[in-house]
């Protein structure tokens, strides 16, 4: 297994706990807004916001877990047409390109989360700086980048194997 292959197997068992954390905290503030609602008279007045942001992070960090696990919707019929050999060029093309796009995100997500008019943004209703909460974007684009480099690894193993 290669260094990224292992990098993503230890990765992927931290997002699922990340996720797991995620969707508890997502549900249990949802609760405890609609108990203090319907039973207390006053709703939280940050719930909203909290819970949109939760749900940001726990997609992204879902995708993230569903590009290791290859859990996308592909659209594989004339690909599985064309001669096994064909189709392990074109997969590592593809995952050649994915790492290409991410690491182009990784970039502008990091130029984005430390601008200085980040900076200034806060959540409304708790007046909280919302930087520390937009890197999830960079943080996603790492790990899904690790994801794809071990995919990309597998490829080019798999198309030396072939070759010998």
């Amino acid at each position: 297994m290669s260094l990224f292959g292992t990098l993503s197997d230890v990765l992927v068992q931290l997002e699922r706990w990340a996720s797991r954390g995620l969707v508890v905290l997502f549900v249990g503030l949802i609760a405890v807004n609609v108990a203090m609602r319907y039973l207390a008279g006053r709703p939280l007045v940050f719930a909203e916001e909290l819970a949109a942001i939760l749900l940001v992070w726990l997609t992204l960090v879902a995708v993230s877990i569903s590009i290791r696990d290859k859990a996308q919707i592909g659209v594989t019929l004339l690909l599985n047409m064309l001669p096994r050999r064909v189709q392990m060029w074109v997969d590592l093309q593809i995952w050649a390109l994915i790492a290409i796009m991410l690491a182009l995100l990784l970039q502008a997500g990091l130029g984005w989360v430390t601008s200085p008019s980040v900076g200034f943004e806060q959540v409304i209703t708790t007046g909280w700086a919302k930087a520390p909460f937009f890197w999830i974007f960079p943080i996603f684009c790492l790990t899904a980048l690790v994801h794809v480099l071990a995919h990309l690894s597998t490829a080019v193993a798999a198309l030396r194997g072939a070759s010998a």
